[in-house]
């Protein structure tokens, strides 16, 4: 779905409205790759949770929406074995960018597949998946649907499927019921150029908008802005479209986000009994 300026709110709609030449891209475009990866980057928030589960398990490992390697790479230098599984040929290209960079004595351990999650058949079931950076919340009902039931396919018999996703009940102190929220941040591109991070949260915090603006918007030409839109699922929301799928939720893992402005949960995942 293309990235509209109309589509965008609070404290970012007013900057943005005062801007003659605005281009709105989509966080996940291929230009909006490489910010999105630098952005990841500086956020070290379910990584350490994400790392410490891993090192509890065995085995071949499956990561859903590996992107650009937030995680793919911290694995294979556990010496873990990784079939990583994404849609976005900009991300896969940066991971392939890093790989030669640095890890490239580890391709022999990594299998990358562009492809749909939601949809693809690894041939052979693992153990351990993981789907992280809450990406869980970019898939409408039905690729969930669609997912859970794959991974139910997928995990071997006693496997663990972990994935994490946002806890609204954090942000219950930050506005007043009905009012939304909003929160800024600086963040920098891989090159060191700022930008002013806007998460507005809507009145009843289903969804939470995310948009990037450069901190410098007097420079000659368009002014890019990336934007997209995440939707917030509750562990028990999520708990029962699993139970639904022949999965169950058997433990949670808290991560910790000191300064943000929502918690996020890992929800650790098995056959349902």
């Amino acid at each position: 779905m293309a990235a509209l300026l109309q589509d965008i709110n609070g404290r970012a709609a007013v900057i943005l409205g005062d801007l003659s030449d605005v281009v709105v891209h989509d966080i996940y475009d291929p230009l909006g790759a490489r910010l999105y990866d630098a952005v990841a980057l500086q956020d070290g928030h379910e990584l350490r949770e994400m790392m410490a589960i891993a090192r509890r398990t065995t085995g071949p490992i499956l990561e859903l929406a590996c992107g650009a390697g937030r995680f793919t790479l911290p694995l294979l230098a556990m010496g873990r074995e990784v079939t990583a599984v994404d849609l976005s040929p900009s991300m896969l290209s940066i991971l392939s960018d890093r790989l030669d960079a640095g890890y490239a004595h580890l391709r022999n351990k990594l299998t990358v597949v562009e492809g749909d999650i939601c949809d693809f058949d690894p041939g052979r079931r693992f153990s351990t998946v993981i789907f992280g950076c809450v990406t869980v919340s970019l898939l409408d009902l039905g690729a969930r649907r669609r997912l859970f039931r794959n991974m139910a396919s997928v995990l071997a018999p006693e496997g663990r499927f972990f994935l994490s996703t946002t806890v609204p009940e954090g942000d219950a102190s930050l506005a007043a019921p009905g009012a939304p929220v909003e929160n800024l941040q600086l963040v920098k591109d891989s090159t060191g150029m700022p930008y002013c991070l806007h998460e507005y949260i809507v009145p009843d915090r289903s969804v939470r908008e995310i948009t990037l603006i450069p901190e410098d918007t007097n420079s000659s030409g368009p002014v890019n802005v990336f934007t997209t839109q995440v939707r917030v699922l509750p562990p028990d929301q999520l708990a029962a479209e699993l139970q639904a799928n022949k999965l169950a939720v058997l433990a949670m893992h808290p991560v910790k986000t000191p300064g943000s402005a929502h918690e996020i949960v890992i929800l650790e995942v098995g056959h349902r009994a």
